[in-house]
């Protein structure tokens, strides 16, 4: 990448990161396999004061992606695949007894179990401790205690409990058939599985179900039905009444009835989804609901990480714009960080013009260096940008 032209200046301590490399690395490589539909977007605030260097985005749709891609095809990078907060008994129980060390700390003596495991006859109890076992193995793949080759024994084990009826093991081995975990990827044969879990009584493999069937397959009568179903369960982070407000709003699966997407979005706020805030947020900016609560929904939002919400905060507290949000540089870097860190690129290309022009901080060309750079990590398209805030690209 050319260097960019900018006054010199004393460094600064520049990122101050949430996640593991990792973690960051792995989800921004998992999102890139995933078809970058185009979304609806609505019409956030958008100011054109030169200090702001973010345009707010508020999207109908595309708000759900940075966290709920994460949520539903992503956990397994943080050693999570087998626990959610829609969990049935068996996998919190399995989550414990994944995070107790075993007894020889020994990741071949895990592998051999799986393999004794799956020798022994079917029962419930063998397939009880299969799930567990499998669990503990997936831990130590992840934890590079067991090669990446024991997958293929991890999702033979899972597929091996499901057979015996156990809904959270279909949503597991769904999950290694979406993303080729020791099996051949087949999308087609992972939304089968989640659709199993479904059968057999699982609220979130109905949810995963409906998920995928409304952004990758946009299959959306049935993701219309399967959402319903996922309402079985007590939906304790708002991602169903969400997911349902989303398809409200745009008709999909149902007849397009805002009044309707606004009563789910709050009802999914109340359970504390960030996603649902800051779609709040963005329908009273438009006049849906109450307007005089913007601001404490994009607050709210942005207290709980939702990244649009930590950009568009970076980006108001930049230009004092919007009534309730005073113009304060260090708020705006504080939340610009924050959105980077949740993989904003826009945030982190916001944040180096600021440093290439002073504002907010000392001019730092190694600091706005560091954040172009993070911003083309991101995916972001940074030349475009640069030209159109006046940034001279060194040859």
């Amino acid at each position: 990448m050319p260097k960019r032209l900018a006054p010199s200046g004393k460094a600064l301590v520049i990122f101050h990161h949430r996640l593991p490399r990792e973690f960051r690395t792995r989800c921004r490589v998992l999102r890139s396999r995933v078809p970058d539909a185009r979304r609806e977007r609505s019409a956030a605030p958008q100011s054109r004061d030169p200090g702001q260097h973010f345009e707010p985005i508020g999207a109908r749709e595309d708000g759900i992606r940075n966290r709920l891609e994460i949520l539903a095809f992503c956990l397994v990078m943080m050693g999570g695949i087998f626990v959610s907060r829609h969990a049935a008994p068996l996998e919190a129980a399995a989550a414990e007894v994944a995070q107790r060390p075993s007894k020889s700390n020994d990741a071949s003596g895990t592998m051999q179990t799986v393999t004794q495991l799956l020798a022994q006859p079917r029962s419930p109890s063998r397939d009880d401790q299969l799930y567990l076992a499998a669990v503990a193995l997936f831990k130590a793949i992840e934890a590079s205690q067991a090669p990446v080759e024991s997958r293929d024994t991890l999702a033979r084990a899972l597929h091996e409990v499901a057979l015996g009826g156990h809904a959270n093991a279909w949503v597991d081995y769904g999950r290694c058939l979406w993303n080729g975990w020791g099996v051949p990827r087949d999308r087609d044969a992972a939304i089968a599985a989640y659709k199993r879990a479904a059968e057999l009584g699982s609220d979130y493999g109905a949810y995963l179900t409906a998920y995928n069937l409304y952004w990758t397959f946009r299959k959306y009568d049935d993701a219309y039905a399967y959402a319903q179903k996922a309402l079985a369960g007590d939906d304790p982070d708002g991602a169903v009444r969400y997911l349902l407000g989303l398809m409200a709003y745009n008709g999909r699966g149902q007849p397009k009835d805002v009044a309707r997407s606004l009563a789910l979005h709050l009802e999914a706020a109340k359970r504390g989804n960030a996603d649902a805030y800051f779609e709040l947020f963005v329908y009273a900016m438009q006049g849906i609901g109450e307007r005089n609560k913007a601001v404490f929904y994009l607050k709210q939002a942005g207290q709980r990480d939702q990244p649009r919400a930590c950009a568009n905060l970076g980006a108001l507290y930049a230009t004092g714009q919007l009534s309730g949000i005073e113009k304060n540089l260090s708020e705006s870097i504080h939340w610009y960080k924050r959105a980077a860190d949740l993989g904003i690129g826009r945030a982190a290309a916001a944040l180096g013009v600021m440093a290439t022009r002073g504002e907010g901080m000392a001019k730092d060309p190694d600091a706005a260096e560091a954040y172009f750079d993070r911003a083309e990590d991101l995916g972001f398209e940074l030349d475009e940008y640069l030209r159109a805030n006046g940034v001279t690209l060194r040859k």
